[in-house]
């Protein structure tokens, strides 16, 4: 599929969400939350900074966080899209999607695991992204001020960056929507439209967006950051007493795109064989990730290695 393409099947995903009605608390939850999204991207953002043209970058790692603002991003623009043109003399079949490509900053700072840069490479393809990846491991490691300054350098009509920060994590809790960078980052504004987004909201929409999710949340990976820094959480261990259940029953069976005839199986990635073998160090077996729902157990996996 081509970005316009993508972006129209994206649409239609969030769509046929909003759509669901009479079942979870959770699910009524997550659509108030794409709701509160959509409105912030088509009256706040979209009106500022057009996203047909290069003044809005994406910043993505392949995390859950970020695959859910994208589907929701590129979905928007769609929309945005056919506003625009619904005033023409011209039929929609007249008007060609202006964009190729999505304008995408990956900034990889630190030894990630190899599943998660699989997962980038076959997402950036999946979803069109032109992706600009910063520069690790060359002498001097570059902090994120320095590697979005170089994005900027290269991307110098990039205005704004979409980032898919919540509210929970570090440091983002007086954030806002729409805001400057502090005076020690490049001149941009920081987009932050998923800021009211809850862990629970993030697993149901993305279990049943049956898009491709990253292999290591299969794993009881929760919050991804280095290998030196991330292990499974310890939340979801399998011979915890109180480990918790599967909220997201509906979700995984009612996936977007199934047929009443297929597994109720969660799309994953391959878990790269690399990953594989540093796991299978150990003797403990975990839950996926999406059995966590506790905000506040999200990162405690997130633990320096002996």
């Amino acid at each position: 599929m081509d970005l316009g393409q993508v972006s129209e099947y994206c649409y239609n995903l969030t769509n046929s969400y909003l759509e669901i009605k009479n079942q979870t608390q959770v699910i009524a939850d997550t659509q108030d939350a794409i709701r509160l999204t959509k409105r912030y991207f088509l009256q706040d953002i979209f009106p500022r900074w057009s996203p047909l043209s290069c003044e809005i970058s994406f910043s993505y790692n392949g995390g859950k966080d970020c695959q859910v603002l994208l589907l929701l991003y590129l979905g928007c623009i769609w929309e945005f899209f056919l506003n625009s043109v619904q005033d023409s003399q011209y039929d929609r079949q007249y008007h060609q999607y202006p964009l190729r490509s999505l304008p995408t900053v990956f900034i990889d700072q630190e030894e990630t695991f190899a599943t998660m840069e699989d997962f980038v490479a076959s997402t950036s393809e999946r979803y069109c992204l032109s992706l600009y990846e910063s520069v690790r491991d060359e002498g001097k490691k570059l902090s994120m001020p320095e590697a979005f300054d170089q994005y900027l350098k290269l991307h110098s009509d990039t205005k704004a960056i979409v980032i898919g920060i919540r509210y929970t994590d570090p440091y983002a809790a007086d954030l806002k929507t729409i805001q400057p960078t502090d005076d020690d980052w490049p001149d941009f504004l920081r987009l932050q439209p998923l800021l009211h987004w809850k862990l629970s909201n993030i697993w149901s929409f993305l279990l049943f967006s049956n898009e491709p999710i990253c292999g290591i949340y299969g794993m009881g990976f929760t919050s991804i950051g280095s290998i030196k820094n991330t292990l499974p959480n310890p939340h979801l261990n399998v011979d915890r007493k109180d480990k918790p259940s599967l909220l997201f029953q509906w979700e995984i069976a009612h996936a977007f795109g199934k047929t009443d005839d297929q597994d109720p199986e969660v799309n994953v990635s391959q878990v790269n064989h690399k990953d594989l073998a540093l796991l299978n160090n150990s003797n403990e077996k975990y839950l996926p990730g999406w059995y966590l729902t506790d905000d506040s157990l999200e990162r405690a996996g997130r633990v320096k290695r002996c």
